[in-house]
């Protein structure tokens, strides 16, 4: 999955909009014999919850099938069932135009070719707002919190004074993402010969590790997770501040659709709370290389920079 889908988390916070949120109200998936209204007593009658991951997206979720899936989101969903003593059932899905289509696309109301819907979503952008507007949906239980970051070589590049000392370097993107928006529009375009595009994140981690390019902007859980799965080490973070109408910092929550009952949004809540609690959560994701990032943190601030490893 193209990391532009931090510009769909964005989009959810008002910034960057990208599709329609337009809200029409679906039918919600019959199970015989069971009140599809209580939507824990549905999946406890199947015997299976169906969580949808975003596919193509390490460290989150990588894999060609179902059954060689692995990543964060991944490790998150089968503990999900785990707790629920279900067996999982992974819907890896495309990112589609917006928050808002992948919703009713594979969760409340299914989509137009068929298929069905999930009854989890995973890593969708968090924001009170968007939560508000979308009512065929819950949106809740914050579980990560990222930002953009320049991921970058100490040795490569001395001196961070101010963006504007990226003029002098080349810095990988990824085509249609914040990174590229950050490096292309803003500063008055002062940056835009410095920028690099590449085709996905994956392809300019592995230009940074040629040394092709001096640094590199995204998401910082990615960023992370790729330059750990491609053995290289010593990388510092800086996170990116705001610019103009950009927000560079976003929650990732689950959503559930929306029957009267609350009884799966909730048992999904208390488990999230568990995993975190316990450091479940902290584990899954320093697995993959990521250090994880609470969804109450409040780190899109001031420009700092971090050791990653």
């Amino acid at each position: 999955m193209k990391s532009c889908d931090a510009f769909k988390i964005l989009a959810a916070a008002g910034a960057c909009l990208i599709g329609s949120t337009l809200c029409v109200v679906g039918a919600v998936r019959a199970d015989d014999g069971v009140d599809s209204a209580d939507s824990l007593a549905a999946v406890r009658a199947r015997g299976t919850v169906e969580i949808a991951v975003y596919a193509d997206f390490p460290p989150y979720s990588s894999g060609r099938t179902r059954a060689d899936a692995t990543g964060i989101d991944v490790d998150i969903a089968r503990a999900i069932a785990g707790k629920l003593g279900l067996k999982l059932k992974l819907r890896m899905i495309r990112a589609g135009e917006s928050v808002t289509d992948d919703l009713r696309n594979h969760l409340w109301k299914g989509h137009y070719l068929g298929g069905g819907v999930a009854d989890v979503m995973l890593h969708v952008g968090y924001d009170r707002s968007f939560a508000e507007r979308e009512r065929n949906v819950f949106l809740f239980e914050p579980y990560f919190h990222d930002v953009v970051a320049l991921a970058y070589m100490p040795d490569r590049i001395r001196n961070l004074e101010s963006p504007m000392s990226l003029a002098e370097h080349r810095i990988a993107v990824e085509g249609d993402t914040i990174g590229d928006r950050l490096m292309s529009s803003n500063y008055g375009g002062a940056l835009r010969n410095s920028m690099v595009r590449e085709a996905s994140l994956e392809s300019a981690v592995a230009a940074f590790k040629a040394g092709e390019v001096d640094g590199i902007m995204g998401p910082e859980g990615e960023l992370q997770g790729l330059l750990a799965a491609q053995g290289v080490t010593g990388a510092v973070y800086r996170v990116q501040q705001p610019v103009g109408q950009l927000r560079t910092a976003w929650d990732v929550g689950v959503a559930v659709k929306n029957p009267p009952s609350t009884a799966l949004r909730d048992a999904v809540e208390n488990i999230l709370d568990t995993l975190k609690g316990d450091g479940s959560i902290q584990k899954v994701f320093a697995a993959y290389g990521v250090k994880y990032l609470d969804a109450s943190s409040a780190t899109a601030g001031p420009q700092v920079a971090r050791d990653a490893n």
